[in-house]
């Protein structure tokens, strides 16, 4: 199982690198989380398709949204959208409030950023939810690699699957 997803993320990876700028046949992010125990917080790094995300903000906001980084507008519709699509539990049901950091834009893609208070030293499992781009794409693949104490747990989210335990 382990095997076969690696080969998918090189897969995916490899397709980022040798497509064309202007044009993508598959709908992708790459979320990437990390346990800071100093600040005991998640410091969550997103990636996702520039054109993939302007619809999603378009349509949930039934108006033309362009990206920009120094729109106030466009974040205050970006932290929404990270909101109601991408959240963290360490107990099931009790849901960690996020703080939308802000985002940079690079190439054909965007990189949102948002940091989760845990506030607590050791995490013992973590529910994650990753929805972005499954309102518009049924083939929607969503990683969420979680780095914790130096070793990388990675989850395969999609639409009918957007949530999953993951042991620490």
């Amino acid at each position: 199982m382990k095997y076969k997803f690696l080969t998918i993320l090189f897969a995916l990876s490899l397709i980022i690198v040798v497509r064309p700028v202007f044009a993508h046949e598959y709908h992708a992010s790459i979320a990437d989380v990390r346990f800071n125990p100093r600040t005991q917080s998640l410091e969550v790094a997103i990636k996702v398709f520039m054109d993939d995300l302007e619809d999603a903000l378009t349509k949930r906001n039934k108006s033309k949204v362009t990206y920009s980084n120094n729109s106030e507008q466009v974040k205050k519709y970006l932290a929404e959208y990270l909101q109601a699509n991408l959240s963290f539990e360490v107990e099931k049901g009790k849901l960690l409030a996020q703080h939308f950091v802000g985002s940079e834009e690079d190439a054909d893609v965007v990189w949102m950023y948002v940091e989760v208070p845990v506030k607590q030293a050791t995490l013992p499992q973590l529910y994650v939810k990753n929805a972005i781009i499954t309102e518009l794409y049924a083939d929607q693949m969503n990683i969420v690699n979680i780095n914790y104490k130096g070793k990388t747990e990675s989850v395969l989210l999609q639409r009918g699957e957007t949530t999953k335990k993951v042991d620490l």
